[in-house]
C-alpha cells in the first residue's frame, strides 16, 4: 500500500532529473513531467500510464500520483502553481483530465520541444523571471489542447473537500467521524475516497501528513522530540515513533542525528 502525503511548494521549478522516484503525493501544484529518454510507470487518482520516450505525463492539482520504475532515463519535472497561468487558471480549478498521458510527435510537437528546451536553458543561465512565466504559458496553452478536459464530478470536489480537511486538522485528534459531521458527509462515502479512490488505511494517511510536518521541525533542534510528536498530532512518544520508523526505516532520534 502506497503511503500519500501532501507536498508543498511555494515557486515553479523546473528541473532535469535522471530519475522520477517519488512516493504517492497530491499538492496544490500543477506537476508536468516530459520524458526524454527512458520510460516507466506513472499512476493518477488510481489510473496507470506508461511512460515512453517523447510522452507527457500532466497531474492536475490535488491529484494522488506517484511513478515507479522511472530510472536511468532522462526527465524534464516543472511543478509550479496554477495561478501562474493566468490565461488558463480557470482549467485547472474546474475540470479534470480524462487521461494524463500524452504521446508526442517529434513530427507534430516540434515547437512543443523547442519550448521545453527554452525553457531549461533560460533557467539554467538566468533563472526564474517574467520571460520563464511567459514561456510555461505557451507551454501549457500548447499543451491543454492536447488533453479532453472535462469538468470535475462531484465525486472529485468531495475527495477534495475531504482532502483539504485533513491538511486543516492533522495535528488534531481526527477521524472519519469527526470528518463526516464537520462535512456533513456520510461515513460510508469517506471510507469509500480512501479505500477505493486513494488506496490508503485513513489512519496512515494521516500520519503521512503528521511524519512530513515531523521531518521539517527535526531539523530544528530547539525542539525535543517529544514536543514534535506532540506537536504533529501524535497522541504518544511511542506511536510517533512506531510510525516514523515504519514510513523512514530510521526511529526520529536517528533522523536527527543523521
Amino acid at each position: 500500500m502506497k503511503e500519500i502525503f501532501r507536498e508543498i511548494k511555494k515557486q515553479p521549478t523546473i528541473n532535469r532529473i535522471d530519475h522520477l522516484n517519488f512516493p504517492a503525493h497530491i499538492h496544490d501544484d500543477i506537476e508536468l513531467v516530459f520524458v526524454e529518454k527512458g520510460g516507466g510507470e506513472a499512476y493518477c487518482d488510481g489510473k496507470k500510464y506508461t511512460l515512453t520516450e517523447n510522452s507527457f505525463f500532466l497531474a492536475f492539482p490535488n491529484q494522488v500520483h506517484y511513478y515507479n520504475n522511472c530510472v536511468s532515463g532522462q526527465y524534464v519535472l516543472i511543478i509550479m502553481k496554477p495561478s501562474a497561468l493566468l490565461s488558463y487558471n480557470g482549467v485547472f480549478e474546474d475540470g479534470i483530465p480524462c487521461s494524463a498521458l500524452y504521446q508526442a510527435s517529434p513530427k507534430d510537437d516540434s515547437s512543443i520541444y523547442a519550448l521545453v528546451e527554452i525553457l531549461i536553458g533560460d533557467l539554467e543561465k538566468h533563472g526564474y523571471s517574467s520571460i520563464i512565466a511567459a514561456y510555461l504559458t505557451a507551454l501549457f496553452g500548447k499543451l491543454l489542447s492536447k488533453y479532453q478536459i472535462d469538468k470535475m464530478q462531484t465525486s472529485h470536489k468531495t475527495l477534495l473537500q475531504v482532502l483539504q480537511y485533513c491538511a486543516a486538522h492533522y495535528k488534531e485528534p481526527i477521524t472519519i467521524e469527526s470528518i463526516a459531521k464537520s462535512l456533513h458527509i456520510s461515513r460510508s462515502t469517506i471510507s469509500h475516497i480512501f479505500s477505493s479512490r486513494l488506496s490508503i488505511n485513513f489512519c496512515d494517511y494521516i500520519n503521512s501528513l503528521r511524519l512530513l510536518e515531523a521531518e521539517q521541525l527535526l531539523k530544528n533542534k530547539n525542539y525535543s522530540i517529544t514536543e514534535i510528536s506532540y506537536k504533529c498530532g501524535f497522541s504518544t512518544i511511542r506511536t510517533f515513533n512506531r510510525a516514523f520508523l515504519k514510513r523512514y526505516g530510521i526511529s526520529p532520534s536517528e533522523y536527527r542525528n543523521s
